[in-house]
């Protein structure tokens, strides 16, 4: 398929045509994460008058179709086993076939590669992936991801970090890549209400900082609880809190105890109040290992929460160091403890870096901005002049 920078170059401009354009979003689940509600909020704030937009979801039936169905965008979960790639090929080719897309935009990997595989089969509608991390993990992603490149017109990065990692670790092809970062809607944050710090077990003037996210090997959560132990003793009204759950949280709690911390760090699990817990704290940190675009830094940033994250994909696209937070190197806890003290030492800093935070999210990183970004592209894509307001 031809190459992005190439279809864009040498593309028509031909007029919009008068029926909306059928699209269809693919993606590998819809279960809640931040790549599943970027696709659902990408979808949902389509213009309709311009564009027919369709759902498949390689997976089972989750919580997100729910807000798709309620939009009217019909969305076909296709529950594909992973014993029966084949069949779900299949399946997919169906479900291609029945929507009839001029282009297909899919997110994360398994979509990625089951669509640009379905696509000959399908109708040969354009396709564009959606790479949504710099994948440090999973080395063979990388590996099938360039070989079948070019059966796509190219692929979305989430940052300019992942674009900088495909290209050089992946050896994807630049003329492939293009770079959309995520978005964020600040009214739910204004309309959360902060949570009565009793109830958590912490006391009204406590400097709370708090975690979001899985409790996985990637956020880097052992290098946090080395840097809670110190902070502890420097700092004996500081509170962590982590909200989220994962595969190492049996392990993390028996860190957490072999290093004192006890009633310092409290283990809320899944919540799905996360805007009012970030109206609660006085500062959010992500120590991870690598990232894409994390959308809770985002959230942060729209909750007026300053941020102290790693230097990494994504949060570097986004933490202004001495403006909206602090980065660090990731996997070193002397940094980590510096920056955390630092923020601790300065509520009217924090104040300040809150404020730049959520005036750098209503400028650069607004939904409808990134929804006329994506149907910008499509539209070069496709040959058509994008009509102006």
């Amino acid at each position: 398929m031809q190459a992005l920078a190439r279809r864009v170059r040498l593309a028509p401009h031909d007029p919009w045509p008068s029926k909306p354009i059928p699209i269809t979003l693919a993606i590998t689940d819809l279960d809640v994460g931040g790549a599943e509600r970027a696709l659902v909020a990408l979808a949902v704030g389509l213009d309709r008058a311009r564009w027919r937009p369709s759902v498949i979801c390689l997976g089972p039936d989750a919580e997100l179709v729910q807000t798709l169905q309620t939009a009217e965008i019909e969305t076909v979960c296709l529950d594909i086993r992973t014993k029966r790639p084949f069949q779900g090929l299949a399946q997919l080719v169906k479900a291609l076939r029945r929507f009839e897309p001029a282009l297909v935009q899919s997110f994360l990997f398994h979509a990625n590669l089951a669509t640009r595989l379905a696509a000959p089969w399908a109708g040969h509608p354009w396709t564009l992936g959606g790479l949504r991390v710099a994948e440090k993990q999973r080395e063979w992603h990388l590996m099938l991801d360039g070989l079948t490149q070019h059966l796509t017109c190219g692929q979305v990065c989430v940052s300019h970090g992942v674009e900088r990692y495909s290209r050089l670790v992946g050896r994807l092809p630049p003329d492939r890549l293009a770079v959309i970062p995520n978005g964020v809607a600040p009214r739910p944050f204004d309309a959360a209400s902060p949570i009565d710090r009793a109830t958590l077990g912490i006391a009204s003037d406590a400097f709370l900082v708090l975690y979001v996210g899985r409790l996985d090997p990637q956020k880097g959560l052992p290098i946090l609880l080395e840097a809670a132990s110190r902070l502890t003793k420097a700092r004996p009204d500081w509170h962590l809190v982590l909200a989220g759950d994962g595969p190492l949280r049996e392990s993390l709690c028996e860190h957490s105890e072999s290093l004192g911390l006890g009633e310092r760090v409290h283990w809320l699990g899944r919540r799905r109040d996360v805007p009012s817990l970030l109206r609660t704290a006085d500062l959010l940190v992500l120590p991870s290992l690598w990232e894409g675009m994390p959308n809770v830094v985002l959230e942060a940033m729209a909750a007026r929460l300053a941020v102290v994250a790693t230097d990494i994909e994504g949060t570097e696209d986004l933490v202004r160091p001495g403006e909206t937070g602090w980065l660090v190197p990731p996997n070193d806890v002397d940094a980590l403890t510096h920056a955390l003290l630092e923020a601790a030492s300065d509520r009217d800093r924090l104040t300040r870096f809150g404020e730049a935070g959520r005036h750098r999210v209503e400028a650069d990183f607004s939904p409808s901005r990134v929804v006329e970004t994506y149907e910008r592209l499509w539209a070069r894509v496709l040959g058509l002049r994008f009509p102006e307001s």
